[in-house]
């Protein structure tokens, strides 16, 4: 089985998928989602001035010398927020509430003095604009409320509706549905499969963890599932997966041994390539297409079991999937080591790091042994640090690409 290249097995991976196509969700669907297009604010917020604080709207000329000669000012009205602007008559206040529009003619809302419920006496000056929310202080006309490229959180669905917004042109969120396979696997709760586990049973770590980053990169994940060494069951859940997903995971049974039926599956059954990656740790990777699922080839990647070899995989191509299905750029942080280690000789490394706690810029260095990962070390880290096959050694103040964990 000729190898290849962690650069080729990528390129080769992304070939196969392409943006998802736009749909016009609600603003609560669209979080998470990819804006396709600018989206800017046709009109200010808020598009009157308002009060800033209770207390009453004048003319901060009518103030002046209030100093020295308190000035009484006849309150003609009152203003309640929700209410249409009014008008202000001059040498008069309007008593107002907190976000109430500031009346026509008033420019400052002073806080109450002395006086009766028809007049108030001001002993202080005020200046024009004092306790008065501006138009466009939150947003101005025209302003770029999202850009397009921009993955949609909170704050963004409350400046939208703010403007009036009620959805969002958005590429969704890849639909992912995750098989590990094993006789031996014990499912989770996320599993819609039952378990055939031997009495002894060893717990699915992979597809969990899997779970946990294909959602932080932007994927829905639709399905968490376990399927024994069987190869009619395996077929039958992958044609499932085909159906519900835009990629398609299996995690372990890729090893050569007669008992580990996913490779013959995938090359038999579905045309899927099985090939061998100059990536450590794990190196038996698969790629393809499985069918036409709900009118556009679905894509299927298979990775390595063991959680530290998965995590790897996917940092060091499946994230770059989920971005070209997203229509973003894949979200590696360029960082600095802060300790040197070797890598191995015409491979990729893919290395657990920490922050250095000592440094003030984004500085890692690896925990435990660099060569043999564990799963202690995968959940130290901070993340994973990405090396490419034509560095031999990693030195002190060397630029790195760093995949951070969710947190």
């Amino acid at each position: 089985m000729t190898s290849r290249s962690l650069e080729e097995h990528r390129a080769d991976v992304v070939a196969l998928f392409s943006p998802l196509a736009p749909l016009n969700l609600s603003l609560a669907d669209a979080v998470g989602c990819v804006s396709v297009a600018d989206y800017a604010a046709p009109h200010a917020i808020p598009p009157l001035a308002l009060a800033a604080r209770d207390g009453f709207a004048v003319r901060s000329v009518d103030t002046q010398g209030a100093r020295m000669r308190p000035v009484t000012l006849a309150v003609t009205h009152d203003a309640l927020p929700g209410g249409s602007p009014t008008r202000l008559v001059p040498g008069a206040a309007v008593r107002v509430a907190r976000g109430a529009a500031l009346p026509f003619g008033a420019d400052a809302v002073v806080m109450r003095g002395e006086g009766t419920a028809t007049s108030v006496i001001l002993d202080a000056e005020t200046v024009a604009g004092a306790g008065v929310v501006p138009v466009g202080h939150e947003i101005t006309e025209g302003d770029v409320v999202v850009a397009a490229g921009t993955r949609l959180s909170a704050g963004h669905v409350a400046a939208l509706a703010a403007c009036g917004a009620a959805s969002m042109m958005v590429r969704p969120a890849p639909r992912v549905v995750i098989i590990a396979v094993g006789s031996e696997l014990q499912s989770h709760g996320t599993s819609h499969e039952q378990s055939v586990a031997a009495s002894e049973p060893i717990a699915d770590a992979t597809g969990p963890m899997l779970s946990v980053l294909f959602s932080a990169a932007g994927a829905r994940v639709v399905r968490v599932m376990t399927v024994p060494d069987d190869a009619p069951a395996l077929r039958a859940a992958i044609d499932d997966a085909a159906l519900q997903a835009d990629l398609v995971i299996t995690v372990g049974g890729l090893s050569t041994e007669w008992s580990d039926i996913v490779g013959p599956v995938l090359s038999h059954a579905f045309g899927v390539e099985v090939r061998m990656v100059r990536l450590s740790p794990g190196s038996r990777h698969g790629l393809g297409t499985i069918g036409p699922g709900d009118g556009r080839p679905v894509a299927l990647l298979a990775l390595p079991g063991h959680p530290v070899d998965a995590a790897a995989a996917f940092a060091s191509y499946v994230v770059d999937a989920v971005a070209e299905l997203r229509g973003v750029l894949t979200a590696r942080v360029e960082s600095v080591a802060g300790a040197a280690w070797a890598s191995p000789f015409g491979f990729a490394q893919v290395v657990a790091v920490v922050r250095c706690k000592d440094a003030d810029a984004a500085r890692v260095e690896p925990i435990g042994d660099p060569a043999a990962p564990t799963l202690r070390d995968l959940a130290a880290s901070d993340g994973l640090c990405l090396v490419p096959e034509s560095t031999t050694e990693v030195r002190v103040g060397d630029a790195v690409d760093v995949l951070w964990w969710p947190r």
